[in-house]
């Protein structure tokens, strides 16, 4: 009997023990960022292969399973939301805002950037 209240005992000292390791909430910050959208291959250097335009390119990979980015300067952001809305930047200037959690962006919006952003974007 003892050996059971020692093991329930030790079992919830565990257990409180990893619950209070684990943080309550993601830390995601809300964020606005002005790049380009493309493929996780390319990263905003689509190359010219034959037959194929930057879009439809990027268009292809996408459907082989690369990730879509937004390329800020030099960083890369996973973008992660409506597939449809992010496409129709597919190799463009976009200025996104959404949810950042590490290097993945969960898109709330999708737009084109101001001549202001695009200015300071290059």
């Amino acid at each position: 009997m003892r050996i059971i209240y020692r093991a329930m005992f030790l079992a919830a000292i565990f257990g409180l023990g990893l619950t209070a390791v684990r943080p309550a909430h993601s830390a995601s910050t809300e964020i606005t960022l002005t790049g380009t959208v493309s493929c996780a291959h390319c990263q905003g250097i689509q190359p010219m292969h034959k037959g194929y335009t930057q879009f439809s390119w990027a268009l292809y990979s996408i459907s082989q399973g690369d990730d879509i980015v937004l390329v800020v300067q030099d960083k890369a952001y996973k973008l992660q939301g409506d597939k449809d809305q992010v496409l129709k930047f597919m190799s463009a200037k976009a200025r996104v805002t959404g949810r950042l959690e590490g290097a993945t962006l969960e898109v709330t919006t999708i737009g084109h950037p101001t001549k202001n952003e695009e200015l300071a974007a290059k």
